[in-house]
């Protein structure tokens, strides 16, 4: 009896955790448009800016159908944020690449959603928050192959 008690504790932890994450994503929009891009945007941005990346790698990292990932480099392309570049070693394949402009979007936004997000959280526990996202991100991290395995 204690075990499924304590199960219903645990789920319902998860539970509210997952409704915080919905929460959070919508106070991530709202900081990304408060600098001129989407959360999808961001994302995409984000997923280019270390390096150029296959177009065709990027709707499952992006979390996005294959027709929206067009749409976002559609806008992102004619905003002057990255530019489709050819694949040296595949003369069908395109590589997006972030502009100079695209990575100074990426930091305004990440400026934003990071003062947006201290601004929730008292500053005694900031630093393990950013402990237990690190954490967290270092997780999904692994978790990318197996995810977008399962997206084919």
């Amino acid at each position: 009896m204690a075990a499924a008690t304590q199960n219903a504790h645990d789920n319902a932890g998860f539970r509210a955790g997952i409704r915080l994450l919905a929460r959070l994503a919508r106070v991530a929009e709202q900081a990304c448009q408060s600098t001129g891009i989407s959360l999808p945007q961001y994302r995409l941005l984000d997923s280019i800016s270390g390096e150029a990346r296959r177009a065709s790698d990027l709707a499952a990292c992006v979390g996005v159908s294959r027709p929206t990932l067009t749409s976002l480099v559609d806008g992102l392309e004619r905003a002057g944020m990255l530019r489709r570049a050819a694949v040296p070693s595949d003369r069908r394949g395109i590589q997006l690449v972030a502009t100079e402009a695209g990575r100074a979007a990426l930091r305004h936004a990440e400026a934003a959603l990071a003062e947006r997000m201290v601004g929730l959280i008292d500053r005694d526990v900031q630093k393990t928050v950013a402990q237990a996202l690190s954490m967290l991100g270092e997780a999904l991290d692994q978790d990318r192959p197996a995810a977008a395995a399962g997206s084919k």
